[in-house]
């Protein structure tokens, strides 16, 4: 359930990376709307949750948030990390910026390499509408836990067998909390879950 402890092989450049302003302002503003519900944030443990993702280019590079970020309501641009490239098979990500990538990185990646029309992707904790999303959403199995590759490779499969029709919902059976959310686009990635999360918060 950590969000700081990374479980695959990484190629880190430590350096700055620039972030476009009105990109920039896009992943603060929905990051926001996240963490005022509480689907980020951070366990009375100290330990965050969520992450959120978005794809720059026309291949499978994406700007994630940091690892252990969930604790701050709003990220400055070196809270943010530039996955340049990925493996799921060999379990690794090489990636640029001031902090480390994501634990979950990998999750997000898979998403991304499964569906090309994916822009964006969040990962949000509500223990509640785990349990109930578990029953009628595609779900990873629950012995695969979270950070590896098997997780990866789950999510792969999945998210290619989303159809157009379907709610663009994962749930991580082994991964307590964890939910996937992606679109097109941030906005929309976030605000499909915001109302999935409105949705049942009162049954």
């Amino acid at each position: 359930m950590t969000e700081g402890y990374i479980k695959f092989n990484c190629s880190w450049e430590q350096k700055d990376i620039l972030i476009p302003e009105e990109l920039y302002e896009t992943l603060e503003k929905e990051r926001t709307r996240l963490y005022e519900l509480g689907l980020i944030g951070v366990y009375p443990d100290g330990i965050g949750f969520g992450n959120i993702s978005v794809r720059v280019g026309e291949d499978a590079s994406f700007i994630i948030s940091g690892s252990a970020t969930g604790q701050y309501r709003q990220l400055k641009q070196s809270h943010y990390a530039l996955v340049s490239r990925f493996s799921l098979a060999e379990n690794s990500i090489s990636y640029s910026g001031q902090i480390k990538a994501s634990s979950e990185s990998l999750t997000h990646a898979a998403v991304y390499d499964a569906l090309p029309e994916v822009g964006a992707v969040v990962h949000i904790h509500c223990l509640w509408l785990w349990r109930i999303l578990l029953k009628i959403c595609p779900s990873t199995p629950a012995e695969i836990e979270y950070g590896t590759p098997e997780m990866a490779l789950a999510i792969q499969k999945l998210a290619s067998g989303i159809k157009p029709e379907d709610e663009n919902i994962i749930v991580m059976s082994g991964h307590r909390e964890g939910i996937l959310a992606f679109g097109s686009n941030l906005h929309e990635a976030t605000t499909q879950i915001i109302n999935i999360y409105n949705r049942y918060k009162h049954d």
